[in-house]
C-alpha cells in the first residue's frame, strides 16, 4: 500500500470535522506510517488495513491544533487491535483475551471473587465489547485516550457491579418445581400427581443443574437469560454457531437426563405415569434452567 494513502484516509475520515493546519497535513503521511508499523510489531499476527488504521484514528481524535502531537499520546498500539477487532480480523479476538481478559478477571474479582462470577462477567465482557449489535462493536469506543487495559477493567467492573445489583433484585427464591410442574395444569389425567412431585423434582432439578460445567452454565445463561444469539457466543468462543448449537442442546439435555435419573431411582409413580409426566415436563425444562440462572 502506497503510505500516502494513510494520509489520504486519515484526512478523509476528519471530513469537516476540523481543519488541518498545512503543517499538520504535510507531516501526517510519516507519522502515520511510523504509527502502522510499531502497532504491527505490537500485534504480530493481528492484521489491520493502512486505510482502517487511518480511518480509526481520525475517528477517535479530538479536535486539536496539534494533530501530530495529539496521535504522538494517543494508545495507537491499543487503537491498532481495536481497529482489528472492528474490521473482523480474525486474530484480533484471540489477541484481546490472552492480553486483556486476565487483567479483567482481577478487576471483577474486586467486585466478587467467586469463581463462576468471574468467568460469568468475563464471558459477558467479551460478548459486549467484540461482537456488533447492529452496528460496531463496542470496543470502537476505546479512544485511546489510556491503555486499552484500563478501559476494559473499568468496563468490567461496572459490568460485575450490575451484575451483583441485578442479583440482589432477584434474591426472592425461585419456586423452580412449581415452574416446571405448572406444564401439568393442562393434562388433568397427571395433574394430580405435581403435588407429589414437587419436593422431589426440586432436588432432582438442582442437582442436575450442579452437575453442569462452568461452560455449560454460562452457555445457557448467554442463550436463555440474556438472550444472546448463538451468532455472537460462537464469537465469543471462536467457534462455528452450529458447534454453539450443539453445546447449548447436550448441556439442556444433560440437565434433563440428570433430573430424569435421579427422580426415577425413587420410584415415585408408576412406570407408564412417570414417563408421560417427565415428557410433559422436561421438555419445558428451559424456563426452570433460566429462573435458576438469572438468579
Amino acid at each position: 500500500m502506497d503510505p500516502s494513502d494513510l494520509s489520504a484516509s486519515f484526512v478523509s475520515a476528519v471530513g469537516e470535522a476540523y481543519a488541518l493546519s498545512p503543517v499538520s497535513a504535510a507531516s501526517l503521511q510519516p507519522l502515520l506510517v511510523e504509527l502502522l508499523d510499531a502497532a504491527r510489531a505490537a500485534w504480530p499476527g493481528v492484521a489491520v488495513s493502512g486505510t482502517g488504521f487511518a480511518t480509526h484514528l481520525a475517528r477517535v481524535a479530538p479536535e486539536t491544533d496539534d494533530v501530530l502531537g495529539t496521535l504522538r499520546e494517543m494508545h495507537t498500539n491499543d487503537l491498532f487491535l481495536a481497529a482489528a477487532c472492528i474490521e473482523g480480523d480474525a486474530e484480533a479476538p484471540r489477541a484481546f483475551e490472552r492480553r486483556m481478559l486476565p487483567g479483567a478477571a482481577k478487576a471483577v474479582a474486586r467486585v466478587d471473587a467467586d469463581a463462576t462470577f468471574v468467568q460469568d462477567v468475563c464471558a459477558e465482557l467479551r460478548v459486549r465489547l467484540l461482537v456488533p449489535e447492529g452496528g460496531l462493536p463496542r470496543i470502537a469506543s476505546y479512544l485511546g485516550r489510556g491503555p486499552l487495559l484500563h478501559w476494559v477493567q473499568v468496563s468490567a467492573m461496572r459490568l460485575a457491579q450490575t451484575a451483583k445489583r441485578r442479583a440482589k433484585k432477584r434474591e426472592v427464591p425461585v419456586d423452580v418445581a412449581e415452574l416446571a410442574l405448572s406444564v401439568l395444569d393442562d393434562a388433568p389425567d397427571v395433574a394430580p400427581l405435581a403435588a407429589q412431585l414437587k419436593g422431589p423434582f426440586e432436588a432432582a432439578f438442582r442437582a442436575a443443574m450442579g452437575d453442569l460445567t462452568a461452560r455449560e452454565r454460562n452457555l445457557l445463561r448467554l442463550y436463555l437469560v440474556e438472550e444472546v444469539s448463538s451468532e455472537a457466543i460462537a464469537v465469543m468462543y471462536r467457534v462455528h454457531r452450529a458447534t454453539v448449537a450443539r453445546w447449548i442442546a447436550r448441556a439442556r439435555r444433560q440437565v434433563q437426563i440428570g433430573t430424569r435419573k435421579r427422580l426415577a431411582e425413587q420410584q415415585l409413580l408408576e412406570s407408564s405415569s412417570f414417563e408421560s409426566v417427565m415428557g410433559q415436563v422436561l421438555d419445558g425444562i428451559d424456563l426452570s434452567i433460566a429462573s435458576v440462572l438469572g438468579r
